[in-house]
């Protein structure tokens, strides 16, 4: 487990706490080897934060302490963390009715062991169109495993998209990424994304001006 206390972080230094969690967090790169995760600042966003992180980052369990609760936080990090269950492919592709399209649901979390296909088939994609649209069916979004970002080719595939991708439709998405794409949307000038209810995928066909080929 790993403990980071900023207990004298004062609310001037915000950007600075956030630059000192990239440098910090060079242990990504070991992140199969952590379990805890444990944080000790009397701050109330960093709360909100650590809420917002938990279910997106399932694989390593995280608690915020009190700053008189730093012995309490170092036992808990100390604690050897549960066994993880082998985790299915939380990810598969599907077909659909423009080569142009690239369709894909997610059920679950998604793993690192599962990137370099997921990988191959943007880059697939990406390098066969000008302009590419992708619609992606959220029927449980279960997290993602952070060794998901250490993956050889991930940037420069994100890169590619953000030239080539014309429309990004996300169906089924939870409040909180509708809150992100609404933010975020604004940012893309050659790029549109959309969210839709899971009972109106069919807008967001039609949106695409493609359809499932299931």
């Amino acid at each position: 487990g790993i403990l980071m206390d900023f207990t004298g972080l004062t609310d001037m230094n915000a950007d600075a706490f956030m630059e000192g969690i990239k440098a910090d967090l060079d242990f990504l790169r070991h992140i199969d080897q952590i379990g805890h995760l444990a944080f000790v600042s009397e701050k109330e966003w960093l709360n909100a934060v650590v809420n917002f992180l938990k279910p997106v980052f399932p694989t390593f369990e995280m608690k915020v302490y009190a700053s008189d609760q730093s012995d309490e936080a170092m036992r808990w990090v100390s604690e050897q963390p549960e066994a993880r269950k082998p985790q299915a492919p939380a990810l598969r592709f599907f077909p659909t009715s423009q080569d142009d399209v690239l369709a894909f649901e997610i059920n679950g979390m998604i793993s690192g062991k599962e990137m370099p296909g997921i990988i191959k088939k943007f880059k697939d994609i990406l390098q066969q169109h000008e302009k590419v649209r992708l619609l992606n069916r959220i029927k449980h979004f279960g997290g993602i495993d952070p060794a998901v970002f250490m993956q050889h080719g991930l940037v420069a595939m994100k890169l590619a998209a953000i030239r080539k991708l014309e429309r990004y439709a996300i169906v089924g998405a939870p409040g909180w990424m509708c809150k992100i794409v609404e933010i975020l949307n604004p940012e893309f000038e050659d790029m549109e994304m959309r969210t839709f209810p899971e009972d109106r995928e069919s807008e967001a066909w039609a949106w695409l001006g493609a359809q499932s080929a299931e």
